[in-house]
């Protein structure tokens, strides 16, 4: 990138943001194998977690090796008492994978907020008890190099649909 002051150029390097493990020191990541649609994963959770995830408008994601925006179903509840919101997001598109680290996840449940060891264990052990389900994993986080953007776009989208609510 250039920049011209007083018909000088300066270049200026250019930046990628890298996040350490603080970052998403309130971030947890649930990879889930099924063979559901994503309404009925939704009901599923929700009948045995107790949580009451709700469909929105699916969560556009920019892929940066295809440079394209790709959308994939999103769920979303936020727990007042907690202070935890509970996100399902598609990890499918036509195009391939919105985490290409984990294959074998076909949605993930992601966790912002504190949520404690206990009631993570909890949560793991209930959507395993549900049929369908045939695989529960926590995803190392650290392993995920698109996620800082993801949560940006994801950040980006939420606004996106607060303002829609608020206009009608």
């Amino acid at each position: 990138m250039a920049l011209s002051l007083s018909g000088k150029e300066f270049i200026m390097p250019v930046n990628k943001l890298k996040h350490t493990p603080d970052d998403f020191s309130e971030v947890t990541l649930i990879g889930i194998t099924t063979s559901l649609k994503d309404y009925r994963l939704a009901y599923f959770i929700n009948k045995e977690t107790n949580l009451n995830l709700e469909r929105l408008d699916d969560l556009p994601v920019f892929d940066e090796k295809s440079k394209q925006l790709n959308n994939f179903s999103f769920y979303r509840w936020y727990d007042d008492d907690q202070r935890i919101t509970y996100y399902i997001i598609s990890n499918e598109h036509p195009g391939g994978r919105m985490i290409s680290t984990f294959q074998q996840a076909d949605y993930f449940l992601l966790v912002k907020g504190k949520i404690s060891d206990p009631n993570l264990k909890q949560l793991q052990s209930l959507l395993r008890s549900i049929p369908s389900i045939s695989f529960v994993f926590k995803a190392d986080i650290n392993k995920i190099k698109e996620l800082t953007g993801i949560l940006y776009d994801l950040e980006l989208h939420e606004l996106s649909q607060v303002s829609r609510q608020a206009a009608n």
